[in-house]
């Protein structure tokens, strides 16, 4: 009879875990995976699931489908997704809600430091990558070529297997990458030959973030690869934790409470920690390119009340 009783009494127990956090991410050697995995290190008591993506559009599905209840996203597509625009024309996902921004991803054109290419037009002659034909990278690039008056047709676009070999055996003059720094491509180029940035400042840079909400002013930081000693003008998108609508508004912020409060302990070895934003009051406002999620508003709406937003 004793062991009926017991074995009743553990039958009854509550759960000794708590319920899983999916999240989606990116590749696993990315800065999307690194960053959702240092800030779930910081708050183990979520209990994350990191499921490793091919990125942005990816995650947007999974968001759609449910087979995730958070995600990261690029800031552009997210936006776009939001509205219906772009590729998602006549697929709009209204009920996509921020939680935070982590980290920009500056646009950031590698070119090689005894090359010709010292400005943003001479690109209209060059053998040049600026990514796959429907990433976010390439389309990013043609909105900036076209402020200069320069359509696709006008550029001489490659699609190269090895971004540092091609451009320091000058099979291509320039590369781009939309990405926190530092990048694995941009460090290995710096490894084979002398690089530099081409830089995007000025009326160019002022006249593409105009009334946009997915970009913003940025720069590439100073002193992490060889040789570039000063910081260079871009414009950057913000890499966003994002959920729905639906997801319960406690939920939500029990989450952006136990990821925020802990970041000062960051690990500074996680890749692209260069562009974190390291303060509470970066990671909300403008830097959203749609609507806040009410438990994650909650959360910062109470730091600006204690002062630390």
């Amino acid at each position: 009879m004793r062991r009926i009783s017991l074995l009743l009494a553990l039958l009854w127990q509550p759960a000794a875990t708590a319920a899983s956090v999916t999240i989606g991410t990116g590749g696993e050697q990315g800065i999307y995976h690194q960053i959702m995995g240092e800030f779930c290190r910081l708050a183990p008591q979520l209990n994350c699931q990191l499921q490793a993506t091919s990125g942005s559009l990816e995650n947007l599905q999974r968001l759609k489908s449910s087979d995730v209840s958070y995600a990261m996203v690029q800031s552009d597509w997210l936006y776009q997704a939001s509205q219906g625009a772009g590729p998602f024309t006549g697929k709009p996902q209204p009920e996509l809600r921020a939680l935070f921004a982590t980290h920009a991803e500056p646009f950031t054109i590698v070119i090689r430091a005894d090359g010709d290419i010292t400005k943003l037009e001479q690109l209209k002659l060059a053998p040049i990558d600026m990514g796959l034909k429907n990433s976010g990278t390439r389309q990013t690039a043609l909105a900036l070529f076209n402020l200069l008056g320069i359509k696709e047709q006008d550029l001489d676009l490659k699609s190269m297997a090895n971004l540092p070999e091609s451009l320091c055996s000058k099979q291509i003059d320039a590369f781009a990458v939309v990405m926190g720094h530092p990048n694995r491509h941009v460090l290995n180029a710096a490894k084979r030959c002398a690089i530099s940035f081409l830089p995007v400042d000025g009326e160019l840079r002022e006249q593409l973030i105009q009334d946009v909400k997915y970009y913003q002013r940025s720069q590439i930081p100073a002193r992490i690869y060889p040789g570039n000693l000063k910081a260079i003008p871009t414009f950057a998108i913000a890499a966003t934790l994002v959920t729905n609508a639906t997801m319960p508004e406690e939920a939500v912020y029990q989450l952006t409470k136990a990821m925020v409060d802990q970041q000062t302990k960051f690990n500074e070895q996680t890749y692209g920690y260069a562009n974190m934003f390291y303060r509470a009051r970066n990671k909300t406002g403008p830097v959203l390119s749609i609507e806040q999620h009410p438990g994650a508003a909650r959360y910062f709406a109470e730091l600006k009340a204690a002062g630390k937003l």
